[in-house]
């Protein structure tokens, strides 16, 4: 299970948006100020909730599965990774194209697979959704 805490930012009917601190693996450490590798961002989530447990500026814990995750990286990846590498391979030793225009199939090949998961995004987001619960 992974899990973020966060602070609820702004609710919206069901939709909460929690604002969570995300860190580098090093922010803890006592030599961040004098290290450029010290990282910190803030990120904000949209989660929807029915139960109205929640109020504003609230502590709260942003649980998804592991599996969401990699589902995640599955789509934003891998898939495209496996679209270029093929169309370069078909394009290059098949049809006969040059490297470069190669290149530039695979590139055109990911308008539409990104088209489809603009189009199909609020359907994934219901998959690829975090629930909230409240910080003890």
């Amino acid at each position: 299970m992974i899990e973020h805490e966060g602070i609820i930012d702004s609710i919206n009917g069901n939709q909460l948006t929690i604002r969570i601190t995300q860190n580098s693996a090093c922010s803890d450490c006592h030599a961040k100020g004098a290290c450029m590798a010290a990282d910190t961002k803030q990120k904000m989530v949209d989660v929807v909730d029915d139960s109205g447990q929640f109020k504003l500026n609230e502590h709260v814990l942003l649980l998804c599965k592991n599996s969401i995750g990699y589902k995640a990286i599955l789509w934003a990846f891998v898939i495209p990774l496996i679209l270029l590498i093929t169309v370069i391979v078909v394009t290059t030793s098949i049809w006969q194209f040059s490297e470069l225009q190669g290149a530039m199939m695979a590139l055109i090949a990911l308008v539409p697979y990104y088209a489809f998961l603009y189009i199909v995004r609020f359907k994934m987001g219901e998959k690829l959704a975090f629930t909230i619960k409240k910080l003890n």
